[in-house]
C-alpha cells in the first residue's frame, strides 16, 4: 500500500524523534549541565559561610588602643553588622539554590523512566502503522497529538537543563566568575584584619613587651582610619558580588526554569485540545 509524500515525511520524522528519545545522548548533556550548576551553587554556598565565619569572628572583636593614654576602641562589627544579614540570606539562597538544582536532576532521571519510553515507543510503532493501514484522520490526528505530548515529556527536563546552561553561559558566566573570586578576596582580607586585631588583643607582661606594645599601639592608632577603609572595602566588594551571585542563581533556578516551562505546558495545552 503506497503512501503520500506528506506521509512518508511523517513517518520518517516519527522514526528519528523516536530513535533520538531512546537514547541516553541528551540525558547525559542535561545531567552534566546540572553538575556543573550544582557545583557552582555548592562553591557559593562554601563561600557564604566562609564570610558568615570571618564577619562572625570580626563582630566579637574590639581592640583598646590606648596611646599617650588617650584611649581609642576599634569594634569591626560596626562596620560589618550591616552585611551580616545579607550574608546569611546569601548562604540560604545558595541552599534552595543547590535543592532546586537537585530537584531539576531527579526530574530529569524521570523524563528517562523506562514506563514513558516504552510508552513513547509504542504510540511511535501505532502512529507509523496508521499511516500506511489507517485512512481515518482521526486517529492520526489523536496518534500524532499522543506522540508529541509523550515526546514533550520525554524531552522536556533535558531542553530545560540545556537552555538553561545556554543562557548561564551567554549571559551569566562571567558575572558569576567574577563575583565569586571578588568575595574569596574579600573573605580572605578581613580574614587577614581578623588576624591582625586579634595579634593586638595579647595582654604584655614584661616592660619590654609593654614598651612595644605602646609603639604598636600608637601605629595602629595612626593607621587606624586605613584599617577601617579596609573593612568598608571588604564590606562593600561582599555586598555587591554577593548580589550579583544571588541574581545569577535567581536567574538560573527560579526564572529561567520557570519560564522555560511555562513555554512548554503552553504547549502541551495546545497538543491536548482535541477540537
Amino acid at each position: 500500500m503506497s503512501t503520500s509524500k506528506p506521509s512518508v515525511a511523517i513517518v520518517c520524522a516519527v522514526i528519528v524523534a523516536s530513535i533520538i528519545a531512546l537514547l541516553p545522548v541528551t540525558d547525559d548533556v542535561g545531567r552534566e549541565h546540572i553538575d556543573s550548576a550544582l557545583k557552582r551553587a555548592s562553591a557559593a554556598f562554601l563561600i557564604a559561610r566562609g564570610l558568615n565565619g570571618v564577619i562572625s569572628v570580626a563582630q566579637g572583636t574590639e581592640v583598646g588602643i590606648q596611646p599617650a593614654g588617650v584611649g581609642v576602641n576599634f569594634s569591626p562589627g560596626e562596620i560589618l553588622d550591616p552585611i551580616n544579614d545579607l550574608v546569611e540570606r546569601f548562604s540560604w539562597i545558595m541552599l534552595l539554590a543547590s535543592s532546586s538544582l537537585g530537584v531539576q536532576k531527579v526530574l530529569l532521571e524521570m523524563s528517562e523512566w523506562h514506563g514513558l519510553l516504552f510508552a513513547l515507543a509504542f504510540v511511535a510503532l501505532l502512529l507509523v502503522a496508521s499511516h500506511f493501514f489507517s485512512n481515518s484522520e482521526r486517529a492520526k490526528a489523536v496518534l500524532g497529538r499522543l506522540f508529541l505530548f509523550l515526546l514533550l515529556l520525554r524531552f522536556m527536563m533535558p531542553m530545560i537543563a540545556i537552555a538553561n546552561d545556554f543562557v548561564y553561559k551567554t549571559f551569566l558566566e562571567s558575572n558569576y566568575i567574577e563575583a565569586s573570586a571578588a568575595l574569596r578576596s574579600a573573605q580572605e582580607a578581613i580574614g587577614e584584619i581578623n588576624s591582625e586585631v586579634r595579634t593586638e588583643t595579647k595582654v604584655p607582661e614584661s616592660v619590654v613587651e609593654r614598651a612595644v606594645g605602646f609603639y604598636k599601639n600608637f601605629v595602629a592608632k595612626i593607621d587606624l582610619e586605613q584599617r577601617y577603609e579596609r573593612y568598608r572595602a571588604a564590606a562593600s566588594a561582599v555586598g555587591e558580588n554577593a548580589v550579583d551571585i544571588i541574581v545569577v542563581f535567581v536567574m538560573q533556578t527560579v526564572v529561567f526554569p520557570l519560564l522555560f516551562l511555562g513555554i512548554l505546558f503552553g504547549v502541551l495545552r495546545r497538543l491536548t485540545h482535541w477540537h
